[in-house]
């Protein structure tokens, strides 16, 4: 499976983004925010925790970087 070739955002209350394109066996729907005290872009709910997720350049890397994770595919 391919990720898409852009993401759908809308604003999440706690400062981050909901990313309507990306979906969780669960059903929950992805997030990525850079509201941390470094500035830097992650995937919110990134399961390897906050000192061992990657940091990323721009939402789209982020968001990219979280579909594969939810996806089990390569960024």
């Amino acid at each position: 499976m391919k990720a898409p070739a852009s993401f759908i955002y809308s604003r999440w209350r706690h400062g981050g983004w909901y990313v309507h394109n990306v979906r969780y066996p669960s059903g929950a729907i992805g997030c990525v925010s850079r509201n941390y005290p470094d500035g830097k872009w992650r995937i919110v709910c990134d399961p390897r925790g906050f000192d061992a997720g990657p940091t990323f350049k721009n939402r789209d890397d982020a968001a990219r970087a979280e579909w594969a994770l939810v996806n089990g595919a390569a960024a």
